[in-house]
């Protein structure tokens, strides 16, 4: 009965820091939670839609309701004359119906426009995700690092006063001079103060990573994964590819035919307009004598055909080319940016699981001839110079280590952003 209720609470436990325990996944959805950047860019999303849908109202029947009234101030006494008598005002309500027909193709570029605007819009909120993502995944892995030099700074601390009881116990007996004393101390020191210096930069770093998914910046951080965690190399991708994923390029090809339609909206005052007018109402248009108001109505039906413009129309067809030609420009600038940074991210994973490597190797070397070195010594066979030497190695090549893991965690999170990688 005693095993099973003591299994039972090592399960408990094991559950409880299991879900304290704050992985990539879920920091990121945490951030994607809080992100007034991201809630901003649906905003966006939702007036594009709306705009969209104004847009397309304008196919659609509209119907105004106009009422107008005048009053001559000179003769202002003869307000309520009788019949036969001058009237100083007019009335009238008029109700309009109006229907284009035809608008140059006005209108259809201004439908396609605002569909553009909905789709820029979403790959808008594509790149926000990008960014956030980035944000977060080089924050996390920034207080990872920040954490392991901490806990190698309290490491060190402990090997340095290790050293440094033994050297002042063998000093208190008469068996070493001051001067051993001396230099282990003022080690001791600069441990301490590293050990501080890498408490605040921790602390700072954790402030950060959460107001960045908006808690309190003292609030307590759940348990972490280690910088020296395992990351598998991803799938490396051709231009081709990337391109088809990337939202800044996408936006490119749908500025690009954007423009072409913003252009047909430019010409379209140069094409005929044909507009069709139904409006009928009730009242006294003017000052009669004797004259009792009566309904009227009218259907208008109007035609506008632009003759001469002085060649504005080719001026505004050359200005607009002109633009598209802007356009893609950019596109092919973004392109070669892309590429740019595809290989740079290649490059970088690359070479940081070298750097991964060989700072792996020399921090068993560190280790190794920091115990040689200090065995030696507590022998009598080496001096406080080498103590002091293979101390600084060891801290040296501590940093190394993280230093390096951090550059292979942060060319990781490059690639994933090159390539849009969620």
């Amino acid at each position: 009965m005693n095993n099973r209720f003591i299994i039972i609470i090592l399960l408990i436990c094991n559950s409880a820091s299991y879900a304290q325990r704050l992985s990539l996944e879920n920091y990121r959805e945490r951030v994607l939670n809080y992100s007034l950047v991201l809630k901003q860019s649906k905003e966006e999303i939702s007036g594009a839609i709306a705009g969209k849908k104004i847009a397309f109202k304008g196919y659609l029947p509209f119907l105004d309701v106009n009422a107008n009234g005048s009053l001559d101030l000179r003769e202002i006494n003869t307000w309520a004359g009788e019949a036969g008598d001058y009237r100083n005002h007019t009335y009238s309500g008029e109700l309009a119906l109006a229907q284009p027909l035809y608008t140059g193709g006005l209108l259809k570029a201004k439908n396609k426009v605002a569909q553009s605007d909905v789709q820029l819009s979403y790959l808008n909120q594509e790149l926000t995700l990008d960014e956030i993502n980035y944000q977060s995944d080089a924050t996390y892995w920034n207080v990872s690092a920040r954490q392991a030099l901490y806990h190698s700074a309290q490491e060190f601390y402990q090997i340095i006063k290790k050293q440094h009881d033994i050297i002042s116990d063998r000093f208190t007996d008469g068996m070493i001079s001051r001067t051993d004393l001396l230099m282990i101390s003022n080690r001791l020191k600069e441990a301490e103060l590293q050990q501080l210096i890498a408490l605040k930069d921790y602390t700072l770093a954790a402030q950060s990573m959460n107001i960045l998914m908006g808690l309190s910046p003292n609030a307590p951080i759940d348990s972490i994964a280690k910088i020296s965690i395992f990351q598998e190399r991803p799938v490396l991708l051709p231009l081709s590819e990337v391109l088809l994923r990337r939202a800044d390029y996408l936006n490119t090809e749908i500025n690009i035919t954007r423009q072409k339609q913003i252009s047909k909206i430019a010409i379209a005052k140069f094409n005929p307009q044909l507009n069709f007018h139904v409006n009928g109402g009730w009242g006294d248009t003017s000052r009669t004598i004797g004259r009792n108001p009566v309904f009227f109505s009218m259907a208008n039906l109007s035609l506008n055909i632009p003759i001469l413009r002085w060649g504005e129309r080719k001026q505004t067809k050359a200005q607009s080319q002109a633009f598209l030609v802007i356009k893609e420009l950019q596109q092919n600038f973004i392109v070669d940016r892309i590429n740019e940074q595809l290989c740079g991210a290649n490059t970088k994973i690359a070479q940081s699981e070298s750097q991964v490597k060989i700072a792996i190797e020399n921090t068993n070397l560190a280790q190794e001839n920091l115990d040689i070195v200090t065995f030696s010594y507590n022998e009598g066979k080496a001096s406080m110079v080498d103590v002091l030497s293979a101390q600084l190695s060891w801290a040296q090549a501590q940093s190394n280590v993280i230093n390096a893991y951090l550059s292979h965690k942060m060319a990781l999170t490059e690639y994933r952003k090159v390539v849009s990688e969620e």
